[in-house]
């Protein structure tokens, strides 16, 4: 097998490679604007999540003595999803206590989400510009957002976890 080289023209490289590849001497404009550098990893805020957002389904709950969420409501949430034909390697649950300062939008850039469920957050108090009435599901902007009580509200709450399992299977068309 022999390796066969490609000859690139002048022009083939003003083409492939619009921008300059090499700043001459004393010309500094080719540097990048401060606007359009991405941000490095000591900008970028350490998101603490679980799960591996296979499926960019975001799930935000907050509890004040967990760095994720306590292992009841864990099991709990982990039942839900297996009968949404799901588990934590399709979603990220991000506890919102240990991010106080967040923004939403960099959060759904972040994780680039797009569908949201809330545990004991309201869509106001996640940071959307909206309200709406529990287990109802809202379109904004290319998401899905659902919110709910609490998973430990839920989970002895037959009539609750009715009406949820009614949402989540028109979001899952289960």
């Amino acid at each position: 097998m022999s390796l066969n080289s490609v000859k690139l023209t002048p022009y083939l490289l003003t083409q492939l490679y619009p921008n300059k590849l090499v700043v001459p001497d004393g010309n500094t404009s080719a540097s990048p604007k401060q606007e359009d550098k991405p941000q490095t990893p000591s900008e970028m805020p350490a998101w603490k999540f679980l799960g591996n957002n296979e499926k960019k389904v975001l799930i935000g709950v907050h509890y004040d003595n967990a760095v994720h969420l306590p292992d009841a409501q864990l099991e709990f949430l982990m039942q839900l999803l297996k009968a949404c034909q799901l588990s934590l390697n399709d979603v990220a649950v991000i506890n919102l206590n240990n991010h106080p300062d967040y923004q939403y939008d960099e959060l759904l850039r972040y994780f680039q989400s797009q569908v949201i469920f809330l545990f004991g957050l309201t869509a106001q108090q996640f940071g959307f510009p909206f309200e709406v009435p529990q287990y109802q599901i809202q379109q904004f902007a290319n998401y899905t957002v659902l919110h709910a009580p609490a998973l430990e509200v839920l989970q002895p709450d037959k009539a609750a976890k009715t009406q949820l399992w009614a949402a989540l299977k028109k979001i899952f068309s289960l």
